[in-house]
């Protein structure tokens, strides 16, 4: 995806973040040497209804064996749930879909080797006891799935939703503009699909496979995939 006279110079990244989650990344890349252009194409808000469902069970969490979660955002706000009702995440087992997830949740139990929902839902012990699983609205379902089946029973909340928001003053001249563009979760794949198309810079990295596949899905087939599903590693992929 580059030539060996391009990996020395700085790179004009476009970032895809959610703006209000967009400066760790952003400033990870000019520490980096790069530029950064950040275009936000989506936002996070409270799920549909208000939280209450995901409040009422993070006031019950002592009932339950394990705590799951799917992404540093959903990490987030059960830590910031947690912090406000006064309840500590770490009386249960946790676990996390990737290495940044687990750091976001102050660590975990189980975080899988193959950083996804699947992967984690095959990882994941036999039991029979319960599972709080938070996650976001657009969440797959691989997980509660696999987790059924090994005898879990797992109730889903949903933490938080992402809507998709189109960029103002940007238009697609922007792509040949800039050397590469980086997508942290699928949800930015399909916002930035909607907005402009499949046209990308050159070089597109994914944080995972689950933001890989979401590419794959778009038509968008020349990209690499971060060897770590955190934000370092996404800077390292640009390598």
């Amino acid at each position: 995806m580059s030539d060996g006279s391009s990996e020395s110079r700085p790179l004009r990244v476009i970032v895809t973040r959610a703006a209000e989650r967009a400066a760790g990344l952003s400033q990870l890349l000019r520490d980096a040497g790069h530029e950064v252009v950040e275009v936000p194409v989506t936002t996070t808000t409270e799920p549909s209804d208000s939280g209450v469902a995901f409040d009422r069970a993070m006031s019950r969490l002592h009932e339950y064996d394990w705590l799951v979660v799917t992404s540093p955002e959903g990490a987030r706000r059960v830590v910031e749930r947690a912090e406000r009702i006064g309840v500590d995440p770490r009386r249960v087992k946790r676990a996390a879909v990737g290495t940044s997830t687990a750091a976001t949740l102050g660590g975990a139990d189980l975080v899988p080797e193959v950083q996804t929902g699947s992967s984690l839902g095959s990882e994941f012990p036999v039991g029979d006891g319960r599972v709080l699983l938070a996650v976001a609205e657009s969440a797959s379902t691989s997980f509660e799935e696999s987790a059924r089946v090994k005898g879990w029973t797992v109730d889903r909340v949903h933490s938080y939703r992402t809507v998709p928001v189109v960029p103002h003053d940007v238009d697609a001249r922007l792509v040949s503009e800039c050397d590469a563009i980086t997508f942290t979760a699928a949800s930015s794949v399909e916002a930035w699909v909607a907005a402009f198309g499949t046209a990308t810079p050159r070089r597109v990295v994914a944080m995972g496979p689950q933001t890989a596949d979401a590419l794959r899905r778009a038509g968008i087939d020349s990209f690499v995939v971060a060897a770590e599903q955190s934000l370092a590693g996404i800077v390292r992929a640009l390598a």
